[in-house]
């Protein structure tokens, strides 16, 4: 799949934004990111739906990625923000992919 140079320029933009985003706020800008995207691809279009789904899943990923940074090393504890991070990256990346066909 060749990108034109033009998409190149906009997935580097995108990428240092976010970026940008992360280290201003924090690594749990992500969630903030993240949650109005998955409220509209669950089907809210319309603002106030929007909004309250959006917080929704907001704080339903932190309370998971609090959750699995809490067990997956079980006495030790992985943060949050590390985890929705993680989560975070390839999520981006697949929306920027998945919007640009």
């Amino acid at each position: 799949m060749a990108l034109t140079p033009t998409r190149i320029a906009l997935l580097l933009l995108a990428a240092c934004l976010t970026a940008t985003a992360t280290m201003t706020i924090g690594p749990l800008s992500f969630v903030g990111l993240m949650a109005p995207h998955i409220a509209r691809m669950m089907g809210f279009r319309r603002t106030m739906p929007h909004i309250v789904i959006s917080a929704l899943v907001g704080g339903l990923l932190l309370v998971f990625a609090d959750w699995c940074g809490r067990m997956v090393l079980f006495p030790f504890q992985i943060p949050a923000g590390l985890l929705s991070t993680f989560i975070g990256a390839p999520y981006f990346i697949y929306l920027l992919r998945k919007q640009s066909r």
